[in-house]
């Protein structure tokens, strides 16, 4: 499970390079504004799905470090995710055309949580059905 965790991890940090330090994603960000918002039938505000997408980014990055590295504490993976979402934002805040904003770091570190949540929830349901125990 750790080698398939570590290649999926691997992946979606490329994916997640090209879209956080590329040049700006204005079409790809567009599109799903519009999508989401013909779902969510404009009772969304296009902050409100920013916001949504910021922590949608880092759940899986969080999810994907704690089970690809399973001995170090949870709680340092989610440093480390907070740590990388203000390296990010930095990064945006010097380069041209980009936007960094103190609400894309706070709601990547809240995704950074649900995916810290969401690795030890599995990890305590996988411990109850076979009995043995992975870092905490």
């Amino acid at each position: 499970m750790v080698t398939a965790a570590r290649i999926a991890l691997a992946l979606y940090l490329l994916a997640g390079a090209s879209i956080t330090l590329g040049p700006t994603p204005d079409r790809l960000f567009d599109r799903g504004q519009q999508a989401v918002g013909e779902v969510a039938a404009g009772a969304l505000s296009g902050e409100a799905i920013e916001a949504g997408a910021n922590i949608a980014l880092f759940v899986p990055l969080a999810f994907l470090l704690c089970q690809s590295f399973p001995a170090v504490r949870r709680w340092w993976l989610w440093g480390l995710c907070s740590a990388a979402s203000a390296g990010i934002e930095l990064y945006q805040y010097l380069f041209p055309g980009r936007d960094a904003s103190v609400r894309d770091l706070v709601m990547n570190s809240l995704g950074a949580a649900l995916g810290v949540a969401l690795s030890w929830a599995l990890d305590r349901t996988l411990l109850r059905r076979s009995g043995t125990r992975r870092g905490v």
